[in-house]
């Protein structure tokens, strides 16, 4: 009986890290991990923070705050319920930067989502 009990036990935990660690999202070449968006844009990780700052301001978030340098970057800024949006990039390849989006306490894919296309629609303007 215990053996069965251990045999489910372990079971069960590996289903449920499988569920968790990472699943692919509606949109080719992204993942949403533990609510954290991540997609890969082309362009340079000063590049992309410059369209990731115009992005959040397209969609009206507050206290936008943007640094970077030629091999990573971070914007910061609030959506209107006062949660944090953060915008990670980093250097993946040249002019290839990983973008990842965290939005409030667990994610939003919605949002996620727009911030992505915002970004690529401002990189086509470089």
């Amino acid at each position: 009986m215990k053996l069965a009990y251990l045999a489910f036990s372990v079971l069960s935990v590996g289903f449920l890290i499988a569920n968790v660690a990472g699943c692919e999202t509606e949109s080719p070449g992204a993942t949403n991990t533990l609510g954290y968006y991540s997609t890969m844009v082309n362009a340079s990780p000063d590049k992309v923070t410059a369209a990731a700052q115009k992005a959040a301001g397209d969609l009206n978030l507050t206290d936008i705050v943007g640094d970077s340098t030629k091999i990573d970057g971070k914007v910061t800024a609030k959506n209107a319920q006062g949660d944090a949006v953060t915008i990670d990039i980093e250097q993946a390849g040249d002019d290839v930067s990983k973008v990842t989006i965290h939005v409030g306490m667990t994610g939003d894919d919605a949002v996620s989502k727009q911030l992505i296309d915002k970004i690529k629609s401002h990189l086509s303007w470089f």
